[in-house]
């Protein structure tokens, strides 16, 4: 906790939980700091005096300010003080002169303080020209949700799908979608959960591309500052096309299958996800375990590829003879594999969204 029982004007004039209990107040914080001036009432007095001079400014410090409009009021407090500084001057000790110069110079800071927070804030939205070109095209009404906090978000759309927005992430769409489709406007990383609508195909727009989908989950990650785009897919299948192209232009994606879109090119690469799933619609997924007994290296990789939904191969077919003895049941893929190449003394590398086993292999 802040050590409030030192504080002295300036002090509170400076302080961002006084300042947003004095111009936002709301039942806990303000039951905080009446509970703390019955404990400290020796302050009241210069806590009183900090909040009526932040109320007597009509311009509060975290409100978007122009910059005009912040020049004007630290003249305006500048006027005010130095016309008390005359009507005291005869009778007022220099103590009392020098507050007054502290009271002005953290005003001032405050206001500054304010326009550093909104200019950051501008900042934010004018950095986001791909975004805002996505906007302008659109003719419909959108409704706007931006998350700048570090905690994820949950959007619920018109048709039941929901979307996760992370830190510095803004989504816009329609209130209700059209009938023969769904059509949001990204910037920033958002998880995406969508209801299956085969006659209404979702469209995630991100940066130059345009990611495609009937029903499935999968995240986009469109950052602000960055001409890439990238989409990763959970569950279901997405295309991925660019959005001056058309839509036979662009790639496939299945589940734990990425794409990342390089805007200057105009090139995708695919990839696989840094932590690949089993599959959960997959019945037969579900039914495996990963123990091996003396198993071919054929049979342990089928298992896995069937699972995870990839595509592996090796390098050398003698390797498909190697016995795994192991229980690998509990592993994310990339341990297993690991441990399999261990095993065989191989290797293996991810080849866009294939993984291959390289080695001598084992001979009958």
């Amino acid at each position: 906790m802040k050590p409030y029982q030192a504080f002295e004007l300036e002090d509170f004039l400076l302080d961002e939980s006084f300042l947003e209990w004095v111009q936002n107040p709301k039942p806990e914080t303000d039951a905080f700091w009446q509970h703390w001036i019955k404990e400290n009432p020796a302050k009241e007095k210069v806590l009183l005096e900090a909040k009526a001079l932040i109320l007597s400014i009509s311009v509060k410090p975290f409100q978007e300010i122009p910059e005009a409009k912040v020049e004007e009021h630290i003249q305006e407090i500048l006027e005010k003080i130095s016309q008390q500084q005359e009507v005291k001057s005869i009778v007022q000790p220099a103590f009392y002169r020098s507050q007054w110069l502290k009271i002005a110079a953290s005003i001032i800071i405050c206001l500054g303080l304010a326009w550093v927070f909104y200019a950051s804030q501008m900042s934010e939205k004018t950095d986001e020209p791909a975004y805002n070109a996505l906007l302008a095209e659109v003719k419909q009404p959108l409704v706007e949700q931006v998350n700048l906090e570090d905690e994820a978000k949950i959007i619920h759309l018109s048709d039941g799908s929901s979307v996760t927005m992370y830190k510095n992430s803004r989504l816009s769409f329609p209130k209700k979608f059209e009938q023969d489709k769904r059509e949001v406007y990204l910037t920033g990383n958002a998880f995406f959960s969508i209801v299956k609508a085969p006659q209404r195909p979702f469209y995630v727009h991100a940066g130059g591309i345009v990611t495609r989908v009937l029903g499935t989950s999968f995240f986009v990650k469109a950052p602000a500052k960055s001409k890439n785009v990238e989409v990763e897919v959970i569950t279901g299948k997405v295309s991925v096309f660019e959005k001056k192209a058309s839509q036979n232009n662009g790639v496939i994606l299945t589940p734990n299958q990425k794409v990342t879109y390089f805007e200057g090119q105009n090139h995708f690469v695919t990839g696989l996800i840094d932590n690949p799933q089993p599959q959960k619609n997959n019945q037969q997924a579900q039914a495996y375990n990963f123990d091996f007994s003396d198993t071919p290296l054929s049979e342990v990789l089928e298992k896995l590829s069937l699972a995870y939904g990839v595509r592996i191969e090796v390098d050398n077919e003698k390797l498909y003879n190697c016995p795994l003895t192991a229980n690998i049941t509990q592993q994310p893929l990339y341990t297993k594999l690991e441990i399999i190449c261990e095993a065989i003394n191989g290797s293996y590398e991810i080849k866009g969204t294939a993984i291959l086993v390289s080695g001598k292999g084992c001979d009958n």
